[in-house]
């Protein structure tokens, strides 16, 4: 029997192992957001475009796992799991915060008021958005350093150096999405009255 000897990894900085993992988390409760927003009814209109965004996440959460494995960085499991948990009771928290912004409303409930829930969960997912954005950069930052120091560049490492460039295309597809949403809501110009 061959044993194949590895060499050894120097050890992973215990912030840059919490920060990663936390990302992990975050790109979880991303997709779970993006899931819900696309099962909305009241966004059917943006279903294609919220479709496709899971899809470009969930290929790059793949991407950014294989980049952790990579680093060294073992996955923290609790971690992840508190943020499965709080990603589930943060389905709860809309009720607590869009409550008072609807009954401001003064009609009886009707389209406008699901424009108004609408808009405020494409917000929510577009700061989800602008996170994964901001790390996507700091994930492909730490990637360049290590590879530069142990003279690794492959496939992999040019995947995560492409993060940011794809976090910023699906953030301003989002942003479009919520520009568009957000006109339903806009006062419209007083057609000509009578003379």
């Amino acid at each position: 029997m061959l044993m194949r000897l590895r060499t050894p990894r120097p050890a992973v900085d215990p912030a840059l192992a919490a920060y990663l993992n936390e990302q992990l988390a975050r790109s979880s409760a991303l997709l779970d957001q993006l899931r819900r927003a696309s099962r909305d009814p009241d966004l059917a209109a943006e279903r294609t475009v919220l479709a496709d965004l899971r899809r470009q996440v969930a290929a790059d959460r793949a991407t950014v796992r294989a980049a952790v494995r990579r680093l060294g960085v073992p996955t923290d499991w609790a971690v992840l799991g508190l943020g499965w948990a709080s990603s589930r009771a943060s389905r709860l928290l809309p009720l607590l915060h869009r409550l008072p912004v609807v009954d401001r409303l003064p009609t009886p409930p009707s389209a406008r008021q699901d424009a108004v829930q609408a808009l405020l969960e494409l917000e929510d997912l577009l700061a989800g958005m602008h996170r994964r954005q901001v790390a996507a950069r700091v994930l492909a930052d730490v990637v360049e350093t290590v590879g530069a120091a142990t003279g690794e560049q492959d496939e992999r490492a040019r995947a995560v150096r492409e993060l940011p460039r794809r976090a910023e295309q699906q953030l301003r597809a989002a942003e479009e999405l919520h520009r568009r949403r957000a006109a339903t809501l806009l006062p419209r110009p007083a057609g000509p009255g009578p003379r």
